[in-house]
């Protein structure tokens, strides 16, 4: 029988909003993804060093989407940007 992984759903609270963040334990420590950001993946040695760590990562993610898009769009607030990525599910 293959043994589940223990997988659980927290919320994180960034400047852009609340993000909902699955974590992980892989044995050191606790892998945490963003599921509504593809990519968004970092690693921490306790829940709240992963949470740490996911929040950073959401906002730096944010905030690259926007500004890729702020090369193409001129004067769009950033916040406002990160908005409608993050309801579009980028």
């Amino acid at each position: 029988m293959k043994k589940q992984a223990n997988k659980k759903k927290v919320t994180v609270h960034t400047k852009y909003g609340a993000h909902v963040i699955v974590l992980e334990r892989d044995g050191k420590g606790y892998m945490a993804t963003a599921p509504g950001l593809q990519g968004v993946i970092t690693w921490g040695k306790t829940v709240t060093h992963a949470k740490e760590m996911a929040k950073e990562a959401i906002e730096l993610c944010i905030e690259c989407l926007a500004e890729e898009n702020l090369k193409e769009v001129k004067r769009i607030p950033a916040k406002k940007l990160a908005r409608e990525f993050v309801t579009a599910g980028v």
